[in-house]
């Protein structure tokens, strides 16, 4: 089984964070098949989180 990357949680509120695993779950289950790094949109959610939780962090 792969390791799964531990991604950031800094500056990100509760329901966002439930949020965020609820859309993961649904793209997991329903989504389209594997794609590539650019086009994935579980890769493109887990972007999303990294850069909302650096922003949080800055300050913007």
């Amino acid at each position: 089984m792969a390791t799964e990357e531990k991604l950031p949680r800094a500056g990100l509120s509760v329901p966002y964070l439930m949020g965020w695993h609820v859309r993961r779950v649904m793209l997991t289950l329903f989504g389209p098949a594997q794609l590539g790094s650019d086009s994935d949109p579980i890769e493109r959610l887990k972007r999303e989180r990294r850069e909302r939780s650096a922003r949080a962090v800055a300050g913007d």
